[in-house]
């Protein structure tokens, strides 16, 4: 055949089955599901008998071709319904976190400092892979994808069997062989032995290349207490997900290896005061993907003049920046719908700086709250932040080798 001419339909699928073949694929290797896919579009690229439009027809198979092979699911504005679903069902290749909506994940993603074990079960047609892991020494994340549930939910609407009322009383549940199958609850994560309590586990993991929503995805992610158990580099993590309509956890031993090797750990211990208010800075930790910081405060937060009457100030907050003033997005900030504390024993993560700082300041701000707890806001709709000057702390960081 010569070379500029337009190969046929049948020889275009066996290149791209060569191509499946031939490409180097993650440690989690989907080339098998490709395979199937591939399949699949042959049966339906038979039924696509029209006789005009064969040039996009052509077109159309070679799209999909690409789609399959980086990972992408286009929708039916690129390829045709059919081809369309003949894809849906292909899983992410390699890494999902580079879509995560976190750019922190996304930047460990890219720069090579995650892992992606080669780990499923399958029980009744529902398969759960570990995907992807992340561990940096201070922050462990991890991916389950789910597979045979057609369902666009993935956590479980029932209540887990050890759930109790605030008052105490056992709350009433869907008995186990009523439910539907499929949904997951929040996973049980064991380290060393000891079962982590701090986890969050949300569905919302991020976009694809082409803006639709990572379904049949969810994210399990730990910000505290971990560089306090002097954890190795390398160790074995239990996992165990309760799945509703299974009697038994689906059960994972998962290799962590920490591919983070540049963290710093400052402990300044270092005290700021401003009338009865004090904070002390513990702990300090920076890696490439993210920053800590552990503070112990006590007394009464003190306020201005316009938080008074109706207003009232927050709990005191802390911004971080480094020496040329670029600041730090907080992973998550918790309003609270009462008066604060006394005392708070505060243990955050932050996004990482781009590059090693000189110095670090701490800014702590309140925001100021009506009677109903809601935050006031700014012109921008942003919550207004009152940053107290005499407060500011600043840390040298010193030079890393």
């Amino acid at each position: 055949m010569n070379a500029w001419s337009d190969p046929t339909e049948h020889e275009q699928m066996e290149q791209v089955r060569r191509t499946v073949k031939n490409k180097k694929m993650p440690q989690v290797s989907y080339a098998d599901d490709i395979m199937k896919r591939l399949g699949e579009m042959n049966m339906v690229s038979r039924k696509l008998t029209h006789k005009k439009g064969t040039w996009t027809k052509k077109i159309a198979i070679g799209v999909s071709a690409a789609a399959v092979l980086g990972g992408v699911v286009l929708g039916s504005g690129f390829v045709s319904p059919a081809m369309a679903e003949a894809l849906k069902n292909i899983p992410l290749l390699g890494s999902v976190l580079q879509y995560n909506f976190d750019s922190s994940l996304q930047l460990a993603s890219k720069s090579g400092l995650t892992t992606a074990p080669n780990l499923s079960v399958t029980r009744d047609g529902v398969t759960l892979n570990i995907k992807e892991v992340m561990f940096d020494g201070t922050r462990l994340v991890f991916m389950i994808e789910r597979q045979g549930v057609e369902d666009e939910k993935i956590m479980s609407p029932y209540l887990p069997e050890d759930t109790v009322s605030v008052e105490g009383n056992t709350l009433e549940k869907v008995p186990v062989d009523k439910q539907k199958k499929g949904y997951l609850f929040t996973p049980n994560v064991f380290i060393q032995g000891q079962r982590l309590v701090y986890g969050m586990f949300t569905s919302a993991v991020g976009k694809r290349e082409d803006g639709k929503l990572i379904s049949n995805m969810a994210m399990y992610e730990v910000t505290k207490g971990l560089s306090e158990k002097n954890l190795p580099d390398e160790f074995d993590m239990t996992v165990k997900v309760d799945v509703s309509g299974f009697q038994e956890p689906f059960e994972f031993q998962v290799p962590v290896k920490n591919l983070s090797k540049s963290k710093i750990l400052l402990k300044p211990d270092k005290t700021q005061s401003s009338g009865t208010f004090s904070y002390t800075v513990k702990q300090i930790e920076l890696t490439p993907v993210t920053t800590r910081l552990i503070v112990d405060s006590k007394g009464q937060v003190p306020s201005n003049a316009e938080q008074s009457g109706d207003l009232s100030a927050t709990k005191m907050y802390y911004d971080i920046v480094d020496q040329d003033g670029n600041q730090l997005e907080q992973h998550m900030l918790g309003l609270f719908h009462r008066s604060p504390d006394l005392e708070y024993h505060e243990d955050e993560a932050y996004s990482p700086f781009a590059k090693a700082p000189t110095s670090i300041t701490i800014k702590p701000y309140t925001m100021t709250v009506k009677k109903d707890w809601s935050v006031i806001e700014d012109q921008e709709g942003k919550m207004l932040k009152t940053y107290h000057k005499d407060l500011e702390m600043t840390i040298p960081v010193p030079a890393q080798p």
